[in-house]
């Protein structure tokens, strides 16, 4: 049997903030910084949300007043560690079976710089080709985008 082995995505920036804000400004203001073109709604998107906490919601609201979920929380360490269950597929749907995972870790460099270290795992489950291309691309862009927002 042929096993698929896929590298992690891993990206990296320094923020000029400290851990705490670091954490909060990924996790409370995801919305402020999210690329409102980076969604799988019908129609367009008005806010991200993302719910604090365990088992929170990670999801899209849209103009046609449709929500598309995107995961779920899966570790919620204040304000060292998220994990985020990713659950979209190569073919860019919600598929609540899939779980994939963004770990984002908040180190600090001292107390006003920090670095953000995001690595998406376990990408072998959604499969091979452009989809991985385009979310590696994808995630440096979000991440640049966080970081021009603190």
């Amino acid at each position: 049997m042929n096993t698929l082995t896929i590298e992690s995505i891993k990206k990296e920036v320094i923020v000029e903030a400290s851990q705490a804000t670091a954490f909060k400004v990924f996790t409370e203001k995801m919305d402020l910084w999210w690329p409102r073109t980076h969604h799988i709604g019908k129609s367009p998107m008005t806010e991200l949300v993302l719910e604090p906490g365990l088992q929170g919601r990670w999801y899209s609201k849209h103009e046609d007043g449709s929500e598309a979920d995107c995961g779920y929380v899966m570790r919620w360490e204040p304000n060292g560690l998220l994990v985020l269950a990713w659950q979209i597929n190569g073919d860019f749907q919600y598929d609540p079976k899939l779980v994939t995972e963004v770990e984002v870790q908040f180190i600090p460099e001292d107390t006003q710089t920090t670095k953000v270290k995001l690595e998406h795992k376990n990408l072998d489950r959604i499969g091979a080709g452009k989809t991985i291309e385009s979310m590696n691309e994808g995630w440096g862009k979000i991440l640049e985008l966080y970081k021009a927002s603190i």
